[in-house]
């Protein structure tokens, strides 16, 4: 046997060990554990972190959303009906809250779908760590091995799908992390604000959403003359006047309800759809950079890195 392939040799035994080493701890759960010494653990801790209080307030808004459509609901088919002047006069308070009703109702939607997208998303976190660890990477490993010993262009194309495997598996890995860290950042820069405000005033607008109280017409029973007939105009009158008024005020209420409601659709929806769908294109396109020719092919530079780092550590 010649020095080069002895030193070929040498080189796949010690890449062979590391690769067996690296599948028996991830297939042990040894991989996770080490991983809990380095940064990643404090990724996971801060993500978990970020899906409990965000699923903590997607719920409690969903609460607003649902009791501020029952307000609206109590109080929607109600018809006022006064006489000014003698003349019969309808008023309907459904036509003022139609358009913030049918906005909360859509919200509403919005705001389950927001959770049932967190929800799913910190389960996703427990699954990717399992996954992407004690599956992908002992997969991965395998295919490696196999492309160490098997010779020529069958040897290179298990060592292409090896190294894009083990690419795939940390991107599984960190993908929810990274999403929940990234939108954490997202909600404490640009979006706590308007969550609160928001939130605050829709409890304050729930309050005000009521129906504008008619006050029954007082009489003795005695007919008093002219005077009292105009006594008795002049306050279906104003009763008139201030009902119109109090329906003036509930539908400036609900012109100010449907500002915070978008507010609070903008924030969910940036932290629930855009922010990850935008943190996983990011991922899947470095993923797809780094599987490329040239980085996970057979003859590609990984495979050239490699055996550079074995023989300096033979050395």
């Amino acid at each position: 046997m010649n020095p080069s392939t002895l030193s070929l040799f040498k080189t796949r035994i010690l890449l062979s060990v590391f690769v067996i080493l690296v599948a028996v701890l991830s297939a042990t759960a040894g991989l996770e554990a080490l991983s809990e010494r380095t940064p990643l653990s404090r990724l996971d801790a801060e993500a978990s972190s970020y899906y409990e209080g965000a699923l903590k307030r997607a719920i409690a808004t969903y609460a607003i959303a649902r009791m501020l459509n029952g307000a609206i609901s109590a109080v929607q088919g109600t018809e006022l009906a006064v006489s000014p002047a003698g003349m019969g006069l309808r008023l309907s308070v459904g036509e003022v809250l139609d358009p913030i009703n049918d906005l909360i109702e859509r919200f509403s939607w919005i705001m389950l779908m927001s959770t049932v997208s967190l929800g799913i998303q910190s389960v996703l976190m427990e699954i990717g760590s399992w996954f992407g660890f004690r599956v992908l990477v002992s997969a991965s490993m395998v295919l490696l091995l196999l492309g160490l010993w098997i010779p020529r262009q069958a040897g290179a194309v298990f060592k292409s799908l090896g190294i894009r495997l083990l690419i795939a598996s940390v991107v599984v890995r960190l993908c929810i992390p990274i999403i929940g860290v990234t939108s954490q950042a997202l909600y404490d820069v640009f979006l706590a604000g308007k969550y609160e405000r928001s939130t605050e005033s829709l409890d304050v607008i729930r309050g005000k959403i009521r129906m504008p109280i008619v006050q029954p017409e007082e009489g003795n029973g005695e007919d008093g003359g002219l005077m009292d007939e105009l006594r008795k105009k002049y306050q279906n009158t104003r009763q008139v006047l201030n009902v119109q008024a109090r329906l003036e005020a509930l539908k400036e209420t609900v012109e100010a309800g449907i500002d915070h409601i978008i507010n609070l659709i903008i924030v969910f929806v940036l932290q629930t759809l855009v922010a990850p769908l935008l943190v996983l294109w990011g991922l899947v396109r470095v993923a797809g950079t780094l599987s490329r020719p040239g980085w996970a092919g057979g003859g590609g530079v990984t495979s050239e890195r490699l055996a550079v780092s074995a023989r300096g550590a033979a050395a």
